[in-house]
């Protein structure tokens, strides 16, 4: 497979206390921390198209914000997975700080 897959990122460790899993009604990878902060990270890649990742944070109240748009073209697969992982880091950083 040339991009990182949803197999992948499951097999992450945590970051910053955000731990991803399979959300089992629609199949996208949310990263949360239990409760704690009433807000979650989406972020499945190819979920749309091939080769990108929408990433969007959801408040419990219902509302997304949908925050970028990752696009792993011309990318080894390592280069994706650091990437994917430092652009989660920085917004798991902006939901705490707003917590």
């Amino acid at each position: 497979m040339r991009y990182i897959q949803t197999e992948d990122i499951l097999k992450f460790d945590e970051i910053r206390g955000f731990k991803p899993s399979m959300d089992s009604m629609s199949g996208t990878i949310e990263w949360n921390n239990g409760d704690q902060t009433a807000q979650y990270l989406y972020a499945t890649p190819n979920w749309e198209e091939e080769g990108k990742c929408p990433v969007s944070i959801y408040h419990e109240d219902g509302e997304y914000q949908d925050v970028a748009v990752l696009k792993f073209t011309d990318m080894s697969k390592e280069q994706q997975i650091t990437y994917y992982k430092e652009v989660v880091g920085d917004l798991i950083d902006v939901i705490l700080e707003k917590k």
